[in-house]
């Protein structure tokens, strides 16, 4: 097959990682794939040699201008290529897509990248309307889990298509250290509930040992903020490690994961955590998190705000060390349905469906 991704850029945030990883993915699996994308922002991640990089739009001209004639450019290579489907990463690249494709048989699918629904991200009436009523206008729209797909109703043309995790799963059980391991932004302490995670290990008494490490960057406002709730919670030994570049390697280290989140989508950091073999506990919003952990063997799962349970989750963790070698056994392999072959096969399942 001949396939089009159209995505915003080769840097910057998750989504494009995730339309890179596909346009390599499919190139491995003997398809022709093409990104087409702004080839003048800076590029962060890595693309095969095999697929072939189209410029989206113009440099250096304003929104209008540049959205125009990234329709126009694209409309070129649809009648030059004859691609047999296209891939559109969030909303703006899917419009592009669908407008460059009028009057076409070649078939756009969008892929929606977030949560439908959160208790701690207010959605703009803009991105209500783009989300519930724009997938219409598509042969297919992704969704991250089952649970987004049912925000959607019974339309029919909604399916689920979890995004492929970066990391090799481990092929053998690391050598782990007594770390237990949080990730994520520290500025956005609200949505990813440090609050909570500091409340939960201050009220962890006998730890033996056991230490809790944060990586993630964070404004200097945040860090003071966070830093005020340890001292009231007596969680002054919780390590604030800042950004890494070797999250692999912490992964690969600590013992335990925790997600303590308010909301998340389908949260990729857990994954990767679980790919190296860190037993997870972490907060479930409405069954998303439930997705990835599917029963007891291979995680424990509370609900969010529930400081006590998360406490509770961490405490049996770290104490009971044969649940914790079996759940990270059995985190490894159910990482491993994320994997990018994985992804990509589904994928696949589609574009027969589709065509």
């Amino acid at each position: 097959m001949k396939i089009f991704i159209v995505c915003n850029s080769l840097g910057a945030g998750g989504a494009e990682r995730v339309g890179v990883n596909l346009a390599n993915g499919f190139t491995r699996y003997g398809h022709q794939s093409y990104i087409i994308t702004d080839i003048y922002q800076k590029a962060s991640y890595p693309v095969d040699d095999a697929v072939k990089v189209l410029p989206l739009c113009p440099k250096d001209k304003g929104k209008l201008q540049r959205w125009t004639e990234a329709i126009i450019n694209l409309r070129r290579y649809v009648k030059q290529e004859q691609p047999d489907a296209i891939i559109g990463i969030m909303h703006l690249c899917s419009a592009v897509a669908r407008i460059a494709t009028i009057g076409t048989k070649v078939p756009v699918v969008m892929t929606i990248h977030h949560a439908l629904e959160s208790d701690t991200y207010k959605f703009s009436k803009t991105e209500q309307f783009l989300d519930r009523y724009t997938p219409c206008f598509y042969k297919a729209t992704t969704v991250l889990t089952h649970p987004d797909k049912e925000c959607m109703g019974d339309r029919k043309n909604i399916f689920v298509m979890p995004n492929p995790v970066t990391f090799t799963a481990a092929k053998e059980l690391p050598q782990k250290e007594k770390v237990i391991l949080a990730a994520g932004r520290l500025t956005d302490w609200k949505y990813k509930g440090w609050d909570i995670l500091i409340k939960a290990w201050g009220q962890i008494k006998h730890k033996n040992g056991w230490k809790l490490q944060v990586a993630g960057k964070g404004t200097d406002e945040a860090i003071v903020h966070l830093k005020l709730l340890m001292k009231e919670n007596h969680a002054e030994d919780i390590e604030l490690l800042g950004y890494r570049t070797d999250m692999e390697q912490l992964f690969q280290q600590a013992s335990i994961f925790v997600l303590s989140s308010r909301s998340e989508g389908l949260p990729m950091v857990l994954i990767e955590a679980m790919s190296q073999g860190c037993a997870p506990i972490a907060t479930d919003f409405k069954g998303r998190t439930k997705e990835i952990i599917t029963s007891e063997k291979e995680g424990l799962t509370c609900e969010p705000e529930d400081i006590e349970a998360l406490a509770e989750g961490i405490q049996k963790l770290m104490n009971d060390e044969e649940l914790r070698k079996t759940i990270q056994q059995n985190a490894i392999e159910r990482s491993k349905f994320y994997s990018l072959d994985y992804i990509i096969e589904m994928w696949e399942r589609l574009f027969r469906t589709l065509l």
